[in-house]
């Protein structure tokens, strides 16, 4: 029992347990929500999530070793600047396709919570950095259906296909268009290494269909080698 409250104490403290700690704990907790957002195509993945959260907690750790060594400075008002600034990465990783459509929004939110994440964690409050980490993750992932059951006609699919040869993209849009859907735009990129192309579609979905209804469908086609929605 002393143990755990020597270890508590100094995980309170700046020491080298405590800076070690608390960066690791940053990096998990960003790492994890990166992760995801990779998995989805986006410009923001793992590492812009860990490099923005362990900015943060640095400038925690920063503002509490001046004040215990100096008995000056305030982290919060360090805290307040980061909150502010992050501002211009989460602009970076939005997108506006067209003239009404924009994306990026929900990357560019989880950036600025990975920043406060990392405020938290950095100034020792390691329990609500990793309940907030659990609850950011669970909204990216799961509420993401659960927010289309309320907007089903007006839902923009952004779905991730991987085929090999690019004169089976035209009969694709025209059997994706059968099917019920409606292809909006193409976002193209080049052939791997491998030869395989991918491209990321946005359809609209005004047959209200099931993600597993439409993956299933895609992933039956002839061409297709890969198929996944992201968001």
């Amino acid at each position: 029992m002393e143990t755990l409250r020597e270890l508590v104490s100094m995980a309170e403290g700046i020491n080298l347990f405590s800076i070690v700690l608390r960066i690791a704990v940053s990096v998990m907790c960003a790492g994890i929500l990166g992760i995801e957002r990779g998995k989805a195509n986006q410009s923001a993945g793992m590492r812009t999530y860990i490099l923005v959260s362990l900015g943060a907690t640095v400038v925690m750790l920063t503002g509490q070793y001046m004040f215990d060594k100096f008995s000056t400075g305030d982290p919060a008002r360090l805290g307040a600047q980061v909150i502010s600034g992050i501002g211009f990465l989460g602009a970076g990783s939005i997108i506006v396709e067209g003239k009404t459509k924009v994306r990026g929004l929900t990357t560019a939110a989880g950036l600025w919570t990975a920043a406060c994440i990392g405020l938290a964690v950095g100034i020792g409050f390691y329990l609500g950095g990793i309940i907030a980490t659990a609850v950011v993750y669970l909204v990216i992932t799961k509420f993401k259906s659960f927010s289309d059951h309320f907007t089903h006609n007006d839902v923009i699919l952004r779905i991730y296909i991987e085929f090999e040869e690019m004169s089976e993209l035209k009969p694709l849009f025209a059997t994706i268009e059968s099917f019920g859907l409606q292809v909006l735009d193409t976002l193209l990129n080049n052939p791997k290494n491998s030869g395989i192309y991918n491209a990321v579609l946005s359809i609209k979905n005004p047959e209200d269909k099931t993600h597993e209804q439409i993956l299933d469908y895609l992933k039956k086609l002839q061409g297709i080698k890969k198929v996944r929605i992201i968001y």
